[in-house]
């Protein structure tokens, strides 16, 4: 009887998610027969070489079960990750609220990209920030509407700021009363709201968008595929392909790392897996956002895969050069286990 409860609770679904290795695409090649990413509109350079943006496939989430033989077999085996779907997920998400998500933060993501290699490029481009939703019953709701231009918060200039949103937010957070200038319908008029609580925190109930306009145009072939995880490797290719000589030297190079428009690399989920996935299709360096570094090294194969720690798209770039170049000495490394996480060394 024991035996028969044991093999019966096995068999019961739990509520957790079990993260693996998920496909590997490079960024400089093509996706479905066609370029993963192409740009037009200014003067484009033959490369070569890998620049691999790479995946986490999940089992189990919402509107799909993961069941307790599934979890206990991955930490047994230790090559999946198990984590609680509430982590991620309110509970009552659905699984297409899932994948609309997904791909909101993909398409996020490449905007955002161009962005950062504009940036590194030092090539100007525009940027306005819009209001993309307004919260029913919030208390910006008399006062703003969805496609409202915004160009001022108390006083500070919005306009072509790639920060914009992160100044507003936090303006929100620390003021009494919110004086925003805004442009709507081609006219300019100034409106005054007041933060409530709305979530646990100070707000005025409105969702924000950035509108990009770029001197190059760059199409992405990604249907598919979600997330913002893959926004350094869309960069450091757009980077590559507006730039003479192949930034690789025909090597692999494989990396993650979510980015902003100021370049500067964030962390991501999966990175154990996502290194896993790089060293099986053959990468010889990984780029890793600093904030990942414990996790990436303590699951690369580091006889096989050289792992740089990345906290900018001029890091990352900079990396790729060193590596192509066959200079290892100097790239940045993460830090050693105890040591300070802050602190750039040198492998």
């Amino acid at each position: 009887m024991t035996y028969l409860l044991i093999a019966v609770a096995l068999l019961l679904p739990v509520p957790y998610m079990l993260q693996l290795p998920g496909p590997v695409f490079n960024t400089l090649g093509d996706y479905r027969g066609k370029p993963m990413l192409s740009v037009s509109g200014a003067q484009t350079y033959p490369t070569d070489g890998r620049l691999d943006m790479l995946t986490v496939a999940v089992s189990g989430g919402p509107g799909r079960d993961t069941y307790a033989s599934q979890a206990l077999g991955a930490l047994i085996g230790k090559k999946e990750t198990v984590v609680p779907t509430e982590a991620y997920y309110p509970l009552d998400t659905t699984r297409e609220q899932v994948a609309e998500s997904n791909a909101h933060e993909m398409s996020s993501s490449q905007d955002i990209a161009v962005a950062a290699a504009m940036e590194q490029l030092g090539r100007d481009y525009q940027v306005d920030l819009l209001v993309a939703e307004v919260v029913p019953d919030s208390p910006a709701r008399a006062q703003l509407r969805e496609g409202d231009r915004i160009v001022s918060v108390n006083g500070t200039r919005l306009e072509d700021d790639p920060s914009a949103a992160q100044v507003l937010s936090e303006t929100v957070q620390s003021a009494d009363t919110v004086e925003l200038a805004i442009v709507r319908d081609g006219e300019s008029k100034t409106v005054s709201v007041t933060p409530d609580t709305i979530d646990g925190q100070q707000a005025i109930g409105i969702r924000m968008r950035q509108d990009f306009e770029f001197p190059v145009d760059v199409d992405f072939n990604v249907d598919g595929i979600g997330g913002p995880s893959a926004g350094t490797m869309f960069a450091l290719a757009i980077v590559d392909e507006l730039t003479p000589g192949a930034m690789t030297g025909g090597k692999h190079v494989a990396g993650t790392g979510e980015i902003d428009p100021a370049g500067t690399v964030g962390p991501i989920g999966g990175a154990r897996q996502k290194v896993a996935a790089a060293t099986a299709e053959g990468a010889t360096l990984f780029l890793s956002p600093a904030d990942n570094c414990a996790e990436v090294v303590e699951a690369a194969d580091q006889s096989s895969i050289t792992v740089a720690r990345i906290d900018t798209l001029d890091d990352a770039q900079n990396a790729v050069e060193q590596y192509a170049a066959g200079n290892t000495s100097e790239l940045p490394k993460c830090p050693a286990a105890g040591a300070d996480p802050n602190e750039k060394g040198k492998q």
